[in-house]
């Protein structure tokens, strides 16, 4: 009778087997492969990303270099317009110093050519301003005042009148009573005497121009300093004559002279 063995009886794995057997069937961690994988993937984005930044420096840098290239031409060409200017500013200033030179050249041609009129003009200035005696035809007037009428006592303003009628018609030389007028001349009111240079004078008056008599008397009697006497001739009986003649002499005004001035 065969006997039937039983099978034998297995022992539970020791657990230091079922450590080894893990280690050989698991020998990467899971968790470091995908982390290993990422890896990667990151160190070839990165090199992209090397490549990229690499790229973009060096365009700027191309690009700055091709500005600072344009920024020295501007330069250059600034300066050359500057160079320009500067040297077209003195080309002027040469011409215009020449044309300075011409015009002094022609001053001194024109002084010179009137210092043969410098005695005439001498003369000249001697009547009109009064300083020198004269002598030459002309008219004299002569005031007479009416004593019985206020307004036919002569004031100032009547003799200022008459002087610049005489003045406005051609005279070239007056003197009332004696006394030459100049262009400092003043003739004012002291109470109830009229005064030349503050010296008074006493009816009648006696005007005298120098000047052609013709043309002196019909300018004068047309304009305002005969209206004025006739008005008042007419009004307030001041009586007036004008007479011609042929040679009337005035002395140099002898007013107030100044020979020396200064300033404080």
């Amino acid at each position: 009778m065969s006997t039937t063995q039983a099978p034998p009886k297995r022992r539970p794995p020791d657990a230091s087997m079922e450590l080894l057997t893990a280690i050989q069937r698991d020998t990467i961690d899971p968790e470091y492969g995908s982390h290993y994988g990422e890896d990667r993937h990151d160190r070839r984005r990165h090199r992209w990303l090397a490549v990229l930044v690499s790229f973009l420096a060096g365009l700027m840098f191309v690009t700055s270099s091709m500005g600072a290239g344009r920024g020295n031409d501007n330069v250059a060409s600034e300066r050359a317009d500057l160079i320009a200017q500067v040297n077209q500013a003195e080309l002027r200033n040469k011409e215009l110093r020449s044309e300075a030179d011409e015009l002094a050249e022609q001053v001194q041609e024109l002084e010179e050519a009137q210092l043969g009129r410098q005695v005439d003009l001498d003369k000249s200035s001697l009547v009109w301003s009064g300083m020198g005696a004269v002598t030459g035809p002309g008219l004299a007037l002569t005031i007479t005042e009416n004593p019985l009428d206020d307004a036919g006592i002569l004031i100032d303003q009547d003799i200022r009148q008459v002087v610049n009628g005489l003045w406005l018609a051609g005279a070239e030389a007056v003197s009332v009573n004696g006394y030459r007028l100049s262009s400092r001349t003043a003739i004012r009111q002291a109470g109830s005497a009229i005064t030349v240079d503050y010296r008074s004078l006493t009816a009648p008056y006696r005007i005298e121009a120098i000047g052609d008599p013709d043309s002196l008397a019909s300018r004068f009697e047309s304009g305002p300093g005969g209206a004025w006497l006739n008005f008042l001739k007419r009004n307030h009986g001041v009586g007036w004559t004008m007479e011609s003649r042929g040679a009337l002499e005035l002395d140099a005004d002898g007013g107030l002279g100044v020979d020396k001035a200064g300033v404080r």
